[in-house]
């Protein structure tokens, strides 16, 4: 039976139903997953070392023969062990080489025979006054083993010099993602034996883009991927992997904003002069960059395709402001707006805020522990013909419910919402129309994921702060200034001003050596005397954090000891102190946000970093939070230090895809998109790039073309 491609690996030699369950756990399930998984990194064994130029500690790569060969059958604990003793012989000396446990290499090794070994050097103890071996782990080695040398390997990778074209040894060696059942070696082995009988892989990328950017060919790129003839053939090889992955991503994410652009969604109109005095309407002056983004999103409402716009803007930056007119822009429309919040502390919060703006009898909160009699007077106001805001948490999409004239649609900390959740979401339209959608994050997202993750939105940021904030000063704090914070903290409240104290656990753990909120509770009672102190966390009632949360708003509550249940969307201005304990067991992400709940009054503000210990104070996040206050330096040092998948959640990104490309690149994320725009302007629905538009649809990155 000949391979494809699309063959099982069940078809492949030496692979049983055990074997791919194992292969499962890598997403190996067809011929071509073996192809396209890349290595994780490489082991340069490509150049052959002398043994009497052999050097400590560096990873060397020897070919030599068999001079003597000495088993030794012993015990580590209760465990039996079998361990090979070889010396290994060239012309310029010996080479001691240790393998433990593999009986079969006993039948493979006698006197004389050539092999490579590869693998990091050591030098023996007590070469030069050639005493008995003893291993690194103490464990005497059998006197009768060998002469001595210099240098040793333990468990080194082998491989037999009959082979002409080494796979393990002798070559920049390709090391590969493991699960338990799946080595490297195995993977090597796989990929080098599908590579011939496969024949020539299709070329998929149209030649002219091939042409335009000297890329290599696809066959030989995965070719080189795997066994790369040498490090400018990896890097070409490399290169042209890094603009597939990145075409794909571009292309499919064109393809969902071409097809968006095609369905239907209510227009929507209003004067200049009924703008301005929303805009007027406000006890503060917005900024430049709140005007701009509200004219962006306006013009979008005024369309009858729908809007995907993505408002971006640092913590404080006023969000809801351009959140709240565009509601209001609806409204005036006699629509409907949902309004989707990631926690009923922000929900309720919103409510309250547009409830004051626009008219309680058009503000509706829809939150888990809501009655049943408030919900039926929210579908009832739902269904009818009258303008509408629902203001709620994930209950909104619980909800089955059909809404009348749905037209705008409002997501607040959208990466904490999977995919299906918003579309649920502007599914609940009753109309043939879509309603316009306006996601918000408070996270600044750098320019290379504007075109990447985003690359089917439009985006409008708020690069600007309300005038007389004044910048947070922020401090790592090491055990001994710990006084002197406390100290400065209880004079700003004795100013009349409050605090937050975060922590990263509700109660005390065994395993983590970090304060809980319970303990914070008690150490800060016995620090403020006299001061009102309450403690909040996710495990309490509804009820009783919204109690706690609206006697801190009112300044009843002066010291708040929280967890990451204020992470977002908390605004208090009077609050001017926060200190964050445990602080290195949060994303430096999440720290930006605990520390966006400070310094949105006209006070100066402080942040204090509590590690847990003073050696966790050289913690990299800490640094970066300590130095800079802009949201997208963070936004970027985060992305570098985690990767795409961490920050923004794989499952929504489809970055788990990404083996060679890194989404940091963006002259090569840059390059692709301008290919793939070229492409679509030319054809739209890929008629005659048929496996273009194959390759798109297999990777699940859009469902279909319509």
């Amino acid at each position: 039976m000949s391979l494809k491609l699309s063959s099982p690996v069940t078809e492949v030699s030496r692979i049983g139903p055990a074997k791919a369950q194992y292969l499962q756990k890598l997403k190996i399930l067809h011929v071509r997953d073996f192809l396209y998984t890349f290595p994780r990194r490489y082991d340069d064994f490509s150049n052959i070392t002398p043994i009497g130029e052999l050097v400590s500690g560096k990873k060397m790569t020897v070919k030599a023969k068999v001079k003597k060969v000495v088993t030794n059958n012993g015990w580590r604990g209760r465990r039996r062990m079998l361990r090979i003793f070889v010396d290994l012989e060239d012309d310029t000396g010996v080479l001691n080489v240790t393998w433990y446990n593999l009986r079969f290499l006993q039948k493979q090794l006698w006197q004389g025979r050539e092999m490579f070994v590869a693998g990091t050097i050591e030098e023996n103890l007590g070469w030069q006054k050639k005493l008995p071996i003893k291993t690194v782990d103490s464990e005497a080695e059998d006197d009768k083993s060998s002469s001595i040398s210099r240098y040793r390997m333990r468990s080194p990778v082998i491989e037999f010099s009959s082979n002409q074209d080494p796979t393990h040894t002798g070559r920049i060696i390709p090391v590969y993602p493991e699960t338990y059942g799946v080595t490297s070696r195995f993977l090597r082995y796989q990929v080098k034996n599908l590579l011939p009988l496969l024949g020539s892989i299709p070329e998929y990328l149209p030649a002219q883009i091939i042409k335009r950017n000297k890329l290599m060919g696809v066959h030989e790129a995965i070719k080189q991927a795997h066994f790369p003839t040498n490090a400018d053939e990896l890097e070409l090889a490399q290169t042209r992997l890094r603009f597939d992955e990145l075409f794909f991503l571009q292309l499919a994410a064109l393809v969902r904003r071409q097809k968006r652009k095609k369905e239907k969604a209510m227009a929507m109109k209003l004067s200049d002069k009924e703008l301005n005095k929303l805009i007027g309407s406000f006890p503060f002056s917005l900024t430049r960059a709140q005007k701009r983004s509200i004219k962006e999103i306006t013009l979008d409402l005024n369309k009858s395709s729908p809007m995907n716009r993505l408002l971006q803007g640092d913590v404080g930056s006023g969000k809801s402001a351009v959140a709240l007119v565009a509601t209001q822009f609806a409204l005036l429309n006699n629509y409907k707006v949902f309004y989707l919040a990631p926690t009923e502390i922000l929900a309720r919060q919103q409510a309250k805020s547009f409830a004051k703006h626009i008219s309680s009898s058009k503000v509706s909160l829809m939150i888990g522990s809501s009655t049943k009699k408030e919900r039926e007077d929210i579908f009832k106001k739902l269904s009818s013909k009258q303008p509408h805001c629902v203001v709620g948490t994930h209950a909104i999409i619980n909800e089955n419910i059909s809404v009348r004239d749905l037209a705008l649609t409002i997501v607040d900390e959208q990466h904490r919402f999977g995919v299906k959740q918003r579309k649920a979401l502007q599914d609940r339209n009753d109309a043939s129309t879509m309603p316009h959608l306006l996601s918000m994050t408070a996270t600044p997202i750098p320019r290379t994921l504007n075109l990447t993750f985003y690359g089917d939105l439009d985006i409008s940021v708020l690069d600007e702060m309300p005038p007389g904030r004044q910048p947070i000063k922020t401090k790592i704090i090491m055990t001994s200034q710990r006084e002197q914070a406390i100290t400065h903290v209880l004079e700003e409240l004795h100013a009349g001003r409050q605090a937050y104290v975060i922590s990263p656990l509700v109660e005390k753990s065994e395993k983590l050596q970090v304060k809980s909120a319970e303990e914070t509770v008690v150490e800060m009672r016995q620090y403020f005397p006299g001061i009102a102190i309450e403690l909040v966390h996710g495990r309490m009632k509804s009820n009783e954090k919204q109690s706690i949360m609206n006697n801190f708003h009112a300044g009843s509550i002066q010291l708040l000891v929280s967890t990451a249940v204020v992470e977002v969307g908390v605004d208090v201005p009077n609050a001017t102190c926060m200190i964050i304990e445990g602080a290195e067991r949060f994303g430096l992400a999440q720290l930006h946000q605990f520390r966006g709940r400070i310094g949105r009054g006209d006070y100066q503000s402080f942040c204090y970093l509590f590690p847990s210990t003073d050696e966790s104070a050289s913690n990299e996040r800490l640094s970066v939070l300590s130095q800079t206050i802009d949201g997208f330096k963070i936004a970027e040092a985060d992305l570098s230090l985690r990767g795409p998948g961490e920050v923004y959640g794989k499952a929504q990104s489809g970055f788990g895809d990404l083996q060679v490309a890194s989404l940091l690149d963006y002259g090569t994320i840059k390059l692709a998109r301008s290919e793939a725009e070229k492409i679509l302007d030319s054809d739209p629905e890929l008629k005659e790039y048929l496996i273009l538009r194959k390759k798109v649809e297999q990777k699940n990155l859009i469902a279909h073309f319509e």
